[in-house]
């Protein structure tokens, strides 16, 4: 009796087990077709069907899995966020602070400028909160950043030591966010790299020493 009692608690943990890998795997494979769609066609546009047509299983698996498509599109927002940290992390590992500014500077005004989507536009229409949640969870990972970068190139000696760190990680995040849109309804005919280009320039000599200038202006003729 007591070897069937332990069979069966055996039995039952693997079969939870399996059955806890299984929807982890399917609730994976959810976001990355509803990402990929909500990117290309907007979130309104997709449907709970066209999701579970394309992954071929039934709307109840679905829900079992997100009752509502605003826990869906939380999902996928986290699951972009994950993938571009890890991106930006994998960019600038083992590099000095202002090369890795650089690429940060570079990869936000990519992401500042793809952001006029229909998803982005269906995200911050339909679902405000949602919106409101992500933007501040993302500025203050922009935020973090800045003020990493700016503690590394102080400690580098590229930096000016009487940077007050976090006031110019704040002004670096708001002018990223709202200087590229500016310009471009301002004069919409100036290319994307022009500006990328000024404001690395104008970032660059409001936080650099001689040293760190003279370093960027010597990276400069190499390239």
């Amino acid at each position: 009796m007591c070897n069937y009692s332990n069979l069966l608690i055996l039995f039952f943990t693997f079969a939870i087990d399996f059955f806890s890998r299984f929807m982890d795997q399917l609730t994976q494979q959810i976001i990355h077709s509803a990402s990929a769609k909500f990117q290309q066609f907007g979130i309104r546009s997709i449907s709970i069907d066209d999701i579970c047509n394309e992954l071929r299983f039934s709307k109840k698996t679905f829900y079992q899995i997100f009752p509502k498509k605003e826990d869906l599109v939380k999902a996928v927002l986290e699951f972009q966020t994950s993938l571009v940290t890890e991106k930006f992390m994998k960019m600038y590992r083992n590099k000095n602070a202002i090369d890795a500014l650089i690429l940060i500077i570079k990869e936000v005004k990519l992401h500042a400028h793809n952001d006029c989507t229909s998803f982005n536009y269906d995200l911050e229409k339909y679902y405000p909160s949602i919106y409101n949640d992500y933007m501040k969870h993302k500025t203050d990972l922009m935020k973090e950043s800045f003020m990493n970068n700016l503690r590394q190139g102080i400690e580098e000696g590229y930096y000016r030591e009487d940077l007050d760190i976090e006031l110019s990680a704040i002004y670096h995040v708001v002018q990223l966010s709202n200087s590229y849109r500016d310009i471009l309804n301002h004069s919409p005919k100036i290319p994307v790299k022009r500006i990328t280009e000024f404001y690395i320039d104008m970032i660059v000599r409001l936080i650099t020493n001689e040293k760190g200038l003279k370093y960027v202006q010597e990276q400069i003729m190499k390239d």
